[in-house]
């Protein structure tokens, strides 16, 4: 079940991570550790915040949901992320499927703007060209984002958002290079 976007309710989570964080280290000096990483979380909660922001102006809605990562669903307009990821994460997530967002307007992006076919037919979507054009989407998703954490302001880690979209991008590499469909399509040739 989806839950609309929060900010309130992440700085409850987040201080309820910190209080656990403390309670386990009860017998030792807690470590400012997790002192930092609270302090991390309320920073990229509000950084959040603004990109939602940003979203209801382009008539997009995000939620928070049990899943992996995020999702964005184009004719709904609606963003899906994981409610259990960091607020870091989270971010992250957020600014890929923005990206999406851009990328899927035929008047800001000629190329993705019109789409890949994505029609039900095995032999329209299991060929190594769709699966590389999803894969060039994708990248150029992640690309977009971070275009948008700039133009916003946002001051994000590119060093942790770089380790979030190779994360995320290399299962999309191993299933655009699977060998059956690659072979397939070389026999064709």
């Amino acid at each position: 079940m989806a839950e609309a976007f929060s900010k309130d309710k992440l700085r409850e989570r987040a201080w309820q991570r910190f209080q656990r964080q403390v309670r386990k280290e009860v017998h030792r000096v807690p470590k400012r550790g997790a002192e930092l990483q609270w302090f991390r979380d309320m920073l990229y909660i509000e950084k959040l915040a603004v990109v939602v922001d940003w979203c209801a102006g382009k008539g997009m809605t995000v939620v928070l949901a049990k899943k992996p990562n995020g999702t964005y669903e184009p004719d709904s307009k609606v963003v899906t992320l994981s409610g259990r990821a960091a607020p870091e994460k989270m971010l992250h997530y957020l600014l890929h499927e923005c990206g999406h967002h851009l990328i899927g307007m035929e008047e800001h992006h000629e190329r993705f703007g019109k789409g890949y076919p994505r029609g039900g037919e095995p032999k329209a979507v299991n060929n190594f060209e769709h699966r590389l054009a999803c894969l060039e989407e994708e990248m150029e998703a992640w690309h977009r984002g971070w275009k948008l954490a700039k133009r916003l302001l946002l001051e994000a880690d590119r060093d942790e958002f770089d380790r979030t979209r190779v994360e995320c991008l290399r299962s999309y590499v191993l299933w655009t290079g699977s060998v059956k469909i690659f072979e397939k399509d070389r026999a064709k040739s």
